[in-house]
């Protein structure tokens, strides 16, 4: 077995007294799509932002390569041209089109020149199917294409993983299955992705594992197979009965 990407040893993160992390362990491995569910408030976006250097975990280490994150050159910059994020509220440059919205990190962080962070970012705005909308900014753009905008702009860094922080929860309901059919095909790419989601048909077709989360902790972690059709943890079966008696 090839070394992890990333291994996450003993994370906790506390906010004042509360703790909103606990001893987290997991791995991810080349080609890995791992959803974390779990009920709001459970940990997973603080999780995906400590995985990030969003957010400094109070104790605990996150190791990229086997180098702590903390001591990888470069500082955090240059980790997330590796470890990119899509957020839930997209983050885009309201000021700037979709094209330089996706043009501006490589140039910025990876220091291409602009003529070859223009050709990545045509490449992945193709990619995501907003190829139309190259000179739109974003006022001009539905939630499910900023979100497709986004996700081309973290694409145009080359990450070795990329995290998507429930990518689809700030969209109308039909505008999440572009979305989503965006993270489908890039998953069959062998893109490693970890994804915080509640969309669990996501979650169950296209993840080669899913991390269940409650109140801070992993409560149970397996294939799609083990989560959904033979739960062991009492919190898990409770979480997921109301989509598996549907």
């Amino acid at each position: 077995m090839s070394e992890p990407i990333l291994q996450v040893n003993h994370l906790s993160k506390t906010f004042g007294k509360h703790e909103v992390l606990k001893d987290i362990d997991f791995s991810v491995n080349t080609g890995d799509v791992i959803s974390i569910i779990g009920a709001s408030g459970s940990g997973k976006s603080t999780l995906l932002r400590c995985i990030n250097l969003l957010e400094t975990p109070t104790s605990g280490e996150v190791i990229y390569h086997g180098t702590n994150i903390d001591k990888l050159k470069g500082g955090a910059s240059a980790y997330r041209s590796h470890v990119g994020m899509v957020f839930q509220s997209f983050n885009l440059f309201n000021n700037m089109t979709a094209l330089k919205n996706c043009i501006i990190g490589q140039t910025k962080v990876l220091g291409k020149s602009k003529a070859e962070a223009k050709k990545a970012a045509l490449h992945y705005l193709g990619k995501v199917g907003m190829a139309p909308y190259i000179n739109a900014k974003p006022s001009q753009l539905s939630g499910g294409q900023k979100q497709r905008v986004a996700i081309a702009r973290a694409l145009a860094m080359n990450p070795e993983v990329l995290l998507f922080d429930e990518p689809t929860s700030a969209l109308d309901p039909q505008m999440v299955g572009e979305v989503l059919e965006v993270m489908r095909n890039l998953a069959g790419e062998g893109l490693t992705m970890i994804v915080v989601t509640h969309e669990m048909a996501f979650a169950r077709d296209v993840s080669s594992r899913i991390v269940f989360m409650a109140d801070g902790v992993i409560c149970e972690e397996g294939t799609p197979t083990d989560i959904f059709e033979n739960p062991k943890n009492e919190k898990t079966k409770e979480f997921l009965s109301r989509f598996l008696s549907r």
